[in-house]
């Protein structure tokens, strides 16, 4: 038999087990409730169930491929959800969904491969390399993806944050507490800087639920990977361990994230020329030299070539 086709076979036999393993597992919570509604009918009805999250339900259909991603050891596991949460997914079934869309990915490319070497007369001119390629550029692809998110994310919140801090210092200077300040800085930074607005509002529920100050800092620089948010943490410890003024220590802070938000433009504008070298050399230079040496090309060829024909 055919390889390709024991191929496809595999994969639509998978594919089907897999539908039937979650229109089993619906049929069978749905029986559950039956027969609670009815053994417990003599009892008082109960509170009826809220409606299930689409993430739930993605993570629950992606739990099969999920499962054979998933990491083995404990510290990946912990490195994955610092990851996505970095990148905003704090959701129980974030980790689920991700593994669950690499595994997919993955087979996706594969199948896409499969299909088209299948409807082809002739074996594709390096096949199993393409084959593999297509595999992984579908199990990379989500992570390629998060990583683009999460250095997206990180820039915001570094870009609204000397502005926050600003505002910090202005409210705390007006008389405000330093936790009355964050969330009065939190609605206020809500328009422009969305997600730094999400982060401070988090910290603020952090610190009224009973975590300390400094430790629910150190928790949002962790939980944002920014080192902007690891220095000032560093900083409001100082301040309590020592008694200093919170009003200067935020100030000095919020200069120094200034200067270093300009450092990092001019260090962008300083590579901006070398970046056009490139089209510079390929597209420009090109389309310069036809139009300046153009005319004087053919004005030669004109003067020279009926010289040259009368010699011969």
């Amino acid at each position: 038999m055919d390889p390709i086709a024991i191929a496809v076979g595999l994969l639509l036999v998978g594919a089907m087990a897999l539908a039937a393993t979650s229109a089993w597992s619906v049929s069978a919570r749905n029986r559950a409730a039956l027969e609670q509604r009815l053994t417990g009918s003599g009892e008082a009805p109960a509170a009826p169930a809220e409606p299930r999250r689409p993430a739930a339900i993605l993570a629950r259909l992606l739990s099969p491929l999920a499962a054979l991603s998933r990491p083995k050891r404990p510290d990946d596991t912990g490195r994955l959800s610092s990851q996505l949460a970095r990148a905003g997914f704090r959701g129980p079934h974030a980790a689920s969904i991700f593994l669950g869309s690499r595994m997919a990915g993955a087979l996706s490319g594969l199948g896409i491969f499969v299909a088209v070497a299948a409807n082809r007369a002739e074996p594709i001119p390096a096949g199993p390399s393409l084959g593999v390629i297509l595999f992984a550029a579908g199990y990379y692809l989500p992570a390629w993806w998060l990583s683009r998110r999460t250095a997206r994310r990180q820039a915001e919140i570094e870009r609204g944050l000397p502005d926050a801090i600003d505002l910090l210092v202005t409210c705390v200077e007006a008389g405000l507490g330093l936790d009355a300040a964050m969330q009065r800085v939190a609605d206020e930074v809500g328009l422009a800087y969305p997600v730094l607005s999400q982060e401070l509002q988090l910290n603020f529920l952090e610190v009224n639920a009973g975590i300390p100050r400094v430790e629910a800092f150190r928790r949002l620089a962790e939980r944002t990977g920014v080192v902007e948010l690891k220095s000032l943490a560093a900083t409001l410890n100082q301040t309590e361990i020592f008694g200093t003024s919170v009003a200067g220590a935020l100030r000095v802070q919020a200069d120094g994230m200034r200067i270093r938000r300009m450092q990092r433009a001019e260090e962008r504008a300083a590579t901006v020329s070398v970046k056009l070298t490139i089209p510079l050399v390929l597209f420009i230079l090109p389309s310069l030299f036809a139009v300046v040496l153009g005319p004087a090309v053919v004005n030669v060829a004109k003067a020279l070539l009926p010289t040259l024909g009368g010699r011969r």
